[in-house]
């Protein structure tokens, strides 16, 4: 295939679906053409081309027709859905303690005039994937609002890949999909079937799923009930955009959005483009964007270093670790060290002599704490084991799990450095600050990190899963691939009981079996 038509291709996929082809991704590109000419039995690339350009018109011909549906095909093949449950914990903890309270109360208080109205509140989760996350979203207002039976309840989930989307109304999802939720909670929302978690009816119902091409579809839509939103979320989508289309996309999310409504998107994701018409929102978790007009809408806004000013009175109720906010934990600190004997004053005699049994009972209540999601006891638990013992690795690693789990990712990132400085051989620590570059949109970063657990660790199958998962959100299926496969080789000399570092929610088969699936649909 010549260099001009291949130009003519990434110009027409880039016209029709947003979609930036990067150079290293034209090998590729060209590979999946060739396939897809091969299945069509045409005689050239030109004509596989006039096929896709009949699938721009408007016009409702046999062959526009026609030409459509090989448009879903090639956009299956051009795009990859990852993703999981709760995805990006500081951008959760946001909606769980600021904005969807926030949310919530505004549009009580709208409905409160009309006692015969229901209140209502409108999500759109654009770019999808296969569903996880406005099915987070769905169990999280569920706890959020105790009444939730009697609201208007949109949550829309839209994705270009059609694939994806007939997968997401399944609601079936492998153990994979569940890596950052805790195991034990699954089965308060999911039924298991084999080796899979299906979704309780009553969460998928709350969700509507359709296709949708965001760099073609008109929005705001009255027609289609896309209009007036409180809430967009866009994450991990606009990496794959060139910057003018991001910002067509941009704008047209704006007029969508009601007025004071949000728009979230990955990290650094709208850097240099025209924000007029919303609102930054600085949070030490994530900048969200506010719609502008907003003069009516009092929104609570942080101004603290951690930017956590609405704690939650109730206990937290999400898959994800939640807690209240961190003046008051220091505040707890503060006075335990005052009153509490296990918070002297000043370091005595007793601190240096504590028994290393004690210490270990205390970091089993504080992991124990952990797991129930009382993050303030176990954060202070922990703080005290390491008063007494300053090089105490295990103590360090929970705290900066539980910052990480907080949205606190500095926090989170100073306690790993703390516990790699005591133990540089042991990888607990890297994953987290992998996850945490990889929240902010770091991948190098994420790379560096999940490299550097494979030269302590070579057979860690945990991190190449995660390399594998970056790789082909990177469009880079080849070495995507690639770590699969040595994981799969890894697997392959495993005994069939091996307990699986950093993924206890899959055992070996369902491993393997995930795998060899990933590794089939790329090929």
């Amino acid at each position: 295939m010549s260099e001009a038509l291949i130009q003519l291709f990434v110009q027409l996929i880039s016209n029709y679906t947003g979609l930036r082809i990067r150079t290293q991704d034209r090998e590729a590109l060209c590979r999946k053409l060739a396939s897809r000419i091969r299945a069509l039995k045409l005689s050239s690339p030109e004509d596989y081309y006039k096929l896709l350009q009949e699938g721009i018109n408007s016009n409702n011909s046999y062959s526009a027709i026609a030409a459509q549906g090989e448009w879903r095909t090639l956009i299956t093949l051009l795009t990859t859905g990852e993703s999981y449950f709760f995805r990006d914990s500081g951008q959760f903890w946001l909606l769980e303690n600021v904005l969807l309270p926030e949310v919530i109360a505004y549009q009580r208080q709208v409905r409160s005039s009309d006692s015969n109205s229901k209140p209502s509140l409108r999500i759109w989760s654009a770019g999808c994937s296969t569903g996880e996350e406005p099915y987070s979203l769905a169990i999280l207002l569920t706890q959020l609002i105790p009444d939730w039976e009697n609201w208007n309840l949109l949550i829309l989930g839209t994705d270009i890949n059609h694939e994806s989307i007939e997968q997401a109304k399944q609601g079936l999802y492998s153990p994979w999909s569940f890596r950052m939720v805790e195991p034990t909670r699954l089965p308060r929302y999911f039924q298991q079937r084999k080796n899979q978690w299906k979704l309780e009816e009553k969460y998928r119902k709350l969700v509507t799923f359709r296709v949708g091409n965001l760099a073609r579809d008109r929005f705001p839509d009255y027609a289609s009930d896309l209009a007036n939103l409180d809430l967009i979320i866009c994450r991990n989508v606009f990496v794959y955009f060139d910057f003018p289309v991001i910002g067509e996309i941009v704008e047209k999310f704006a007029n969508t959005l009601r007025p004071g409504g949000y728009l979230i998107t990955a990290h650094a994701e709208l850097h240099g483009q025209n924000l007029d018409q919303l609102n930054p929102k600085v949070f030490s978790q994530s900048v969200v964007y506010q719609r502008r007009d907003n003069s009516s809408v009092k929104i609570p806004v942080s101004h603290s270093s951690q930017g956590y000013n609405l704690p939650s009175s109730r206990p937290s109720p999400s898959l994800i670790s939640t807690s209240v906010k961190l003046e008051t934990l220091n505040n707890k600190v503060n006075r335990h060290k005052n009153q509490s004997p296990l918070y002297p004053s000043s370091t005595s005699s007793s601190d240096l002599t504590f028994k290393n049994s004690d210490v270990s009972l205390l970091l089993q209540k504080a992991e124990t704490l952990f797991k129930a999601d009382r993050l303030d006891e176990s954060l202070l638990t922990s703080q005290h084991i390491v008063r007494l013992q300053p090089r105490h690795f295990q103590a360090y690693y929970l705290i900066a799990k539980i910052y990480a789990n907080l949205g606190n990712y500095h926090q989170a990132e100073r306690y790993c450095q703390q516990a790699i400085s005591i133990d540089g051989l042991a990888v607990e620590p890297y994953y987290i600050m992998a996850h945490l570059a990889e929240e902010k949109g770091d991948m190098d970063r994420a790379k560096y990190w999940l490299k550097r657990i494979l030269y302590l660790a070579p057979f860690s199958i945990g991190a190449y899963l995660e390399l594998a998962a970056i790789y082909e959100r990177e469009s880079d299926l080849k070495r995507a691939n690639k770590m699969r496969r040595t994981a799969l080789d890894i697997l392959g000399n495993l005994p069939t009981d091996y307990s699986l570092e950093h993924l206890d929610k899959m055992n070996l088969s369902e491993l393997k079996d995930y795998l060899i699936k990933a590794i089939q649909t790329q090929d």
